[in-house]
């Protein structure tokens, strides 16, 4: 399901209970910057809508709730990537607080109906951290997963339970589930390398994961963290070895993007078969 502004990189990224979608084409290289979108049902080349902070170079559509607040981050003519939030055509941009860069790297990935979105900022150039944002007072809160080199959060439920992912002591890459003061970590077996991108009711959690050979498959999995985790590995038919799931909703509808063979990215909708 790509834009036809550029058939060769789309990514969709969030997907709300309305079944709007969004994501950006341009892989951000010299000439070729990100441009957001939100696509509406039926997803005919007429439900485009264009979504770009005003003045940005380039701009990521990340998240969409169910009351028609979109989120994302987008990089200012200064270089800095901020966060944004956009409702009605009024736009927010947000910096988190700790951050004393020239050029902050500040990224909103995840947002619920009740005025939270999640996301990271840059400490250092190699050292991400993991936030939470109450929209309302503009507060950030650091997520502090212990043991953690660096942290990601990038979906956040109705009641406040957060996904994302953590470079650990091992230095591997794992997800985790934070919910009720608790962290959960988990992989996806065998893997070193797996990331948690969005969560919906009752924990259901979707994201990728890299096998053996150096592949990247999508997933979605319920009992994450548990010893009754079931996992289904997700992958598109026209995928040659990347495909990344990045959104779900409460119908298990899935969306995310993958690599053709030709080395071109497309965005895709998917529907679960049946949820587990």
């Amino acid at each position: 399901m790509d834009n036809s502004a550029d058939p060769t990189f789309n990514r969709l990224l969030g997907i709300n209970n309305e079944g709007r979608v969004g994501g950006y084409y341009g892989s951000g290289a010299t000439g070729h910057p990100n441009r957001g979108y939100i696509v509406y049902p039926p997803y005919q080349p007429t439900n485009f809508r264009n979504e770009n902070f005003p003045s940005a170079v380039s701009t990521q559509v990340t998240s969409l709730n169910n009351k028609h607040f979109v989120g994302g981050f987008y990089i200012d003519t200064q270089g800095r990537t901020l966060g944004f939030l956009e409702w009605k055509g009024i736009w927010f941009s947000y910096v988190a607080p700790h951050v004393r860069r020239a050029k902050p790297v500040t990224e909103l990935l995840g947002l619920n109906d009740a005025g939270f979105a999640v996301g990271f900022y840059l400490a250092t150039p190699s050292r991400s951290v993991a936030f939470q944002l109450n929209e309302p007072s503009g507060v950030f809160k650091t997520i502090k997963v212990p043991g953690a080199q660096g942290a990601v959060a990038t979906g956040i439920t109705g009641r406040g339970h957060i996904v994302g992912y953590v470079q650990n002591a091992s230095s591997n890459v794992v997800g985790f589930l934070f919910k009720q003061g608790t962290f959960k970590e988990f992989s996806y077996p065998g893997s070193t390398d797996t990331r948690a991108l969005a969560v919906t009711t009752f924990d259901r959690i979707v994201g990728s994961y890299v096998d053996g050979s150096g592949a990247t498959h999508g997933f979605y999995v319920t009992g994450a963290g548990t010893k009754k985790a079931v996992w289904q590995t997700i992958d598109d038919p026209n995928a040659t070895g990347e495909t990344v799931v990045s959104g779900i909703n409460i119908h298990a509808n899935l969306v995310g993007y993958y690599v053709d063979s030709a080395g071109n990215n497309h965005g895709f909708i998917a529907s679960l078969k049946a949820q587990r």
